[in-house]
């Protein structure tokens, strides 16, 4: 309960989980802790087949937070095509060095690394208004 009201302090809601899929180790845990101590919960994976395992076993995934470039057999534009098929209510973020002309509107955010931490939570902040977030939606 402690940590459901400390969430809600901090304008998150810990009914919703962030997947962020990274494969760089001290970038994933730099902005998975931006993310929690802005009161998110957050699932980390390194590639896409790790997103894919969590997204067939978290139901309550809300926003994927997703490295363009990452080793294994899928990269983060083929996972959100996946999510895009498969889940349509996720909201998608991509995360890149190298941003192209009209990912914005292929995603619902696009984050241009390096990532400032206000700039991360505004967006996340921006894709999970408090007031989308009910229980009702999690089902």
């Amino acid at each position: 309960m402690a940590d459901a009201a400390l969430a809600e302090m901090r304008g998150a809601s810990p009914n919703f989980r962030i997947l962020l899929v990274e494969d760089e180790i001290l970038i994933r845990l730099a902005m998975a802790d931006d993310l929690r101590l802005a009161g998110f919960t957050v699932v980390e994976a390194s590639n896409a087949d790790e997103a894919l395992n969590v997204l067939n076993t978290m139901p309550d995934i809300a926003l994927i937070v997703t490295d363009i470039r990452m080793p294994g057999r899928m990269d983060g534009v083929g996972l959100a095509n996946w999510v895009r098929s498969n889940a349509p209510l996720v909201k998608i973020a991509i995360a890149s060095a190298s941003i192209e002309t009209g990912m914005d509107r292929a995603f619902d955010a696009v984050l241009s690394k390096p990532i400032m931490p206000s700039h991360l939570i505004a967006s996340v902040r921006k894709l999970l208004p408090r007031a989308e977030q009910t229980d009702e939606e999690t089902r």
